[in-house]
């Protein structure tokens, strides 16, 4: 299979316009309102909003407030109205379904989409962004983990498996993941069941440091992170007084975390 010189003009096109539009977890309406738009008009079957999520297993879902100022915010940069109503309160997780009508197995692709919580330099002209004009326009939001390429990636796979539909068998599954950063957006989708029938999985992300051009395969921990909740209990005490009669929960947090 070869990229046509058009899919890779798309790719950039793709790549830029979600790094424009940075949306953080749970909130990437208007990025998955194209995601879902795209996989339409490439002829996929595609399943979004709440259908994607456990609703009672997502972890850290914003504040009612910023869900209902990123809605708008979303449509007013583009995103389909239905699209988004539909999303409700954060539900920004979208699967592409490709059924070739051939036995065979599920393979699944599993793409981020989130943005991190950062401030984009838009005066710094060394900045490729900035330069080229496709700095993020939302204060707060930027991609600076590279899904804004995964996101363009997934829908490129897309459209490449599209073209070449007759000659694959079994099912393809793609999986648009909201929420990666800080370890939210996976479990719910898990939770849900649509991994349930994969056969075959691969995750991606890109890695600054290979530089262009290399593909690194088998790799299992990769910017991969786990995550504890570490709870520290105390006793009080007098700090003048009876210092020695107390247990400083605080203290301790801090020596853990420095160590």
């Amino acid at each position: 299979m070869e990229i046509s010189d058009d899919l890779k003009k798309q790719l950039v096109v793709w790549r830029r316009d979600f790094h424009k539009y940075a949306e953080p977890g749970w909130t990437e309406f208007r990025t998955t309102s194209k995601i879902v738009k795209a996989l339409q008009g490439l002829g996929w079957d595609v399943i979004y909003g709440p259908d994607v999520h456990k609703a009672d297993t997502r972890m850290g879902v914003p504040d009612a407030e910023t869900l209902a100022a990123a809605r708008p915010r979303a449509v007013q940069q583009g995103a389909d109205p239905e699209l988004v109503e539909k999303m409700g309160e954060g539900f920004t997780g979208a699967i592409g379904i490709l059924k070739t009508g051939k036995p065979g197995p599920v393979v699944g692709f599993r793409f981020d989409i989130d943005s991190n919580d950062l401030f984009e330099p838009t005066d710094d002209e060394t900045h490729v962004p900035t330069k080229l004009g496709f700095a993020s326009v939302n204060d707060g939001a930027m991609h600076g983990c590279g899904h804004d390429g995964h996101a363009a990636m997934g829908l490129g796979l897309a459209t490449v498996l599209s073209q070449h539909k007759d000659e694959l068998t079994g099912t393809v599954k793609i999986f648009f993941q909201p929420a990666e950063e800080g370890v939210r957006g996976a479990h719910s989708m898990v939770a849900a069941g649509w991994f349930d029938d994969v056969d075959l999985f691969v995750a991606t992300h890109l890695m600054a440091a290979q530089g262009a051009g290399h593909i690194c395969t088998g790799m299992d921990t990769s910017l991969a992170s786990t995550k504890f909740d570490v709870y520290f209990e105390g006793v009080g005490a007098h700090a003048g007084a009876d210092p020695q009669k107390g247990h400083n929960a605080l203290l301790a947090a801090c020596a853990a975390t420095t160590n």
